[in-house]
């Protein structure tokens, strides 16, 4: 359920979302749009000194079965385990910053009241194994400059 879509409001955004990284550690934000949908992490950083995830490919439930089991090996093991990046087949790269200035992350920026900045956030790219032989991976890359 999107809260948006519910009729709430940004406030009661905000509370939920402080509420859940109070009690789990992390919240998973997801973002649909006209073209393009994705999924990150808030709170990852702050409750154990860990970069935030963001994740552009395989449509929003593939998203967040992702993030969260990657958002989970952080909470249990304070990083990710390397078994966890092959079984996922997911590779993380770090985000650029110029990434940041149209908004890819507004309720972390929000949260924290500062502009995401290199470093901040791991772009989580999915592996060959999530596509058919017909279609290779062509997410969109973060690693670079806009």
């Amino acid at each position: 359920m999107c809260m948006k879509c519910d009729g709430r409001s940004w406030e009661e955004f905000r509370r939920h979302a402080d509420l859940t990284v109070r009690v789990h550690g992390f919240v998973i934000q997801q973002v649909g749009g006209d073209d393009s949908e994705w999924t990150y992490t808030i709170g990852l950083t702050e409750s154990w000194g860990h970069p935030e995830f963001v994740c552009l490919e395989g449509g929003l439930d593939v998203q967040a079965k992702v993030v969260a089991a990657l958002a989970d090996d952080v909470r249990d093991h304070g990083r990710i385990l390397p078994e966890t990046l092959e079984l996922l087949d997911v590779e993380l790269t770090p985000v650029h910053e110029s990434h940041f200035a149209a908004g890819l992350v507004a309720a972390w920026e929000d949260r924290y009241s500062k502009s995401a900045a290199g470093g901040d956030f791991m772009q989580i790219s999915l592996g060959p194994a999530w596509y058919c032989h017909q279609h290779a991976p062509v997410g969109r890359r973060l690693d670079q400059p806009m």
